[in-house]
């Protein structure tokens, strides 16, 4: 990212025009004059990359502060200010390595610099798989801590409890291979949400400009085996601000949006225009905060995620039926082997082998979003199983969706490499 630097003026030929040398004592005078204006100058340039760096920073504009702080290093690479918002920078980018390094020479140069570079650097260890080291930085946090702050001492548990989980998931054996979706889809902008359509040659998904903007509504089509380009499902002049996709119907003619302000929504695609939005009907919208929602290809249930009171806490995965007049039944709990005390999301259910795929950042996740399994039997649903490596990463891995022939599948994650803050990625499973 180009940004502007200091230039010079030319303000000094003007002033040797109109001061002529007239003679030694002159002529040493300027040059002292011209030494200290120079020094001026080389002295407070690192404290205006700072201020631009501190700058885009306070914006959250971590790639541009990322820039501007690396300027001030490379004139006081011992800088610890710098050095520690760099590293927060590339944590915030997902470039923990990175983050990893910027930390751990702060904590080494000034180990007074203060108890929040250690669970920084644990952070950073933990989303680059060095799970056994941020385990001895988390619990050195731990013992920082003050009594009082109890909450704070879970929340470094729990992280404790992902490295666990982190170092038991690496040792099994995979059963899929995790590709990028590359260029076809993905870009410098945020995808997610991919969902697949007219029997499985249609991928649909959302994107948007980072860190925020009006989203998207895009696809690919399969031709020969191959993904194509991806082109606008719906042009972006009709694009619904804050609208992402969430699911489709079988047909591709329906689409199931979620937004903050409006919760959701389906819309008739028609003639590439959003047409005749109606609002999810109670009790699947508008009791609470409702981000997701699959729906049967007979149009008969729907699972979705919801807040509302009565839950395990958090983001709970709810199902409700349709009745034949076309109201829907009162929501029911998944219950304990599903939902946690934390956030449950994006629910994808395979009605015939009974399985249902979602997002949770409890049970046995490695950290972020993990997606799981669970299995509906003799009308109970069975305890959640993790989906595993390389599946699941520390970083929030969401939006599973799976072809009809059940070999591969499809998900959204901010895991490092990728071309953006989110891509999609192609989940390859290992004939068994």
């Amino acid at each position: 990212m180009p940004f502007p630097w200091l230039r010079t003026t030319g303000k000094t030929p003007a002033f040797r025009l109109k001061y002529k040398p007239a003679g030694k004592t002159l002529v040493v005078s300027f040059v002292l004059l011209l030494f200290i204006v120079c020094s001026s100058m080389i002295s407070t340039a690192p404290d205006a990359n700072m201020r631009r760096a501190d700058k885009a920073y306070a914006k959250a504009d971590f790639a541009e502060a990322a820039v501007w702080y690396q300027k001030v290093l490379d004139k006081d690479p011992d800088n610890t200010q710098a050095l520690y918002k760099l590293g927060i920078s590339y944590l915030e980018m997902c470039e923990p390595r990175k983050a990893r390094l910027c930390l751990d020479k702060v904590n080494k140069l000034d180990p007074r610099f203060g108890q929040k570079v250690i669970v920084n650097l644990a952070e950073a260890l933990h989303q680059n798989y060095e799970f056994e080291e941020a385990k001895k930085y988390y619990q050195q946090e731990i013992y920082g801590t003050g009594r009082a702050d109890w909450n704070y001492v879970e929340v470094i548990r729990k992280r404790i409890d992902e490295c666990n989980a982190g170092m038991e998931l690496l040792a099994q054996s995979s059963v899929a291979q995790v590709v990028n979706m590359g260029a076809v889809v993905n870009s410098a902008k945020v995808e997610f949400a991919p969902v697949l359509g007219l029997n499985d040659s249609l991928l649909v998904f959302s994107a948007h400009d980072a860190p925020e903007g009006p989203e998207e509504i895009r696809f690919s089509h399969k031709k020969d085996g191959q993904w194509q380009n991806a082109k606008e499902y719906i042009p972006a002049s009709n694009a619904k601000t804050g609208h992402s996709i969430v699911t489709i119907s079988p047909d591709g003619k329906l689409l199931y949006t979620y937004s903050p302000a409006d919760g959701l929504r389906s819309y008739d695609q028609s003639k590439g225009k959003w047409v005749n939005p109606k609002p999810m009907p109670i009790p699947l919208n508008r009791l609470a905060n409702e981000t997701s929602v699959h729906i049967s290809a007979d149009g008969q249930f729907a699972f979705f995620a919801s807040d509302r009171p009565g839950g395990f806490g958090g983001l709970d995965l709810y199902v409700s039926q349709r009745f034949p007049d076309g109201t829907w039944s009162a929501a029911i709990n998944l219950g304990a082997d599903v939902n946690t005390p934390y956030d449950e999301d994006s629910p994808f259910v395979d009605f015939d082998t009974k399985t249902l795929f979602f997002s949770s950042r409890g049970h046995n996740t490695m950290g972020g979003f993990d997606i799981f399994r669970s299995e509906l039997r003799d009308g109970k649903w069975q305890k959640a199983q993790n989906l595993g490596y390389p599946i699941n990463s520390p970083h929030d891995d969401m939006y599973f969706t799976l072809n009809r022939k059940r070999t591969t599948a499809y998900f959204s994650s901010d895991r490092p490499g990728g071309m953006g803050a989110l891509d999609l990625y192609q989940i390859l499973f290992s004939e068994q």
